[in-house]
């Protein structure tokens, strides 16, 4: 009876096992593809020839991604650049002046180094920047015709797992765009200094 018991018992564990296995295998796969929306604070800056210095824009992120393997993702992001009225100190006076619309689109590769309970991680990539039409009074620079730009980003950030197929994601990125040195509005004299633009995000994630 008891030998009869220990096999029972054996095979009840070994099939719990196995389901164990599956399930997570199933899992992982089933959660290869993951959605985040982001949002936070983007400052522009070092930049002669089109914005003024340290003008500051909140940026709304949405980033889809899809993981090739335990530490390596890809990953197409979206974001648009919401302008904020800001004080700017111009050749005369300083004046409350905003940013035109600007939307990023970007493709990037991302390198996870997955912890105990949370994933740091390393991402770059490259994309364009459009910067859309304004001629407002209030609009630096006032743009006749949307300008789009070739860019390239940089950075990392850190995932954090909440209840089930949710997470946190905190994400800071360095931004650079390079205008065309006779794009109309950001260039001067035939010259157009890169823009550089510094970003922190928080948000949330869905894996699918």
């Amino acid at each position: 009876m008891r030998r009869i018991a220990g096999r029972s018992f054996a095979s009840a564990l070994s099939f719990a096992v196995l389901t164990a296995a599956s399930a997570s295998a199933q899992e992982s796969l089933a959660s290869r593809t993951e959605l985040s929306l982001m949002g936070g604070i983007q400052t522009l800056n070092q930049n002669d020839t089109g914005l003024p210095d340290n003008i500051v824009n909140v940026p709304a992120v949405g980033t889809l991604g899809y993981r090739l393997s335990r530490n390596w993702a890809i990953e197409g992001e979206f974001s648009w650049l919401i302008p904020v009225q800001q004080q700017v100190e111009g050749a005369a006076s300083t004046q409350d002046m905003k940013t035109p619309d600007i939307l990023a689109y970007q493709a990037n590769l991302r390198a996870d180094l997955p912890q105990a309970s949370w994933s740091p991680y390393l991402a770059a990539g490259l994309g364009a920047v459009t910067f859309l039409s304004n001629t407002n009074a209030d609009v630096v620079p006032q743009l006749a015709e949307s300008q789009t730009a070739f860019a390239i980003n940089f950075g990392g950030g850190v995932a954090y797992p909440l209840a089930g197929r949710w997470g946190l994601r905190a994400d800071f990125r360095e931004l650079v765009a390079f205008p065309a040195s006779d794009a109309v509005g950001l260039s001067s004299g035939g010259n157009a200094d890169p823009i550089w633009m510094e970003r922190g995000t928080l948000g949330l994630a869905y894996r699918f």
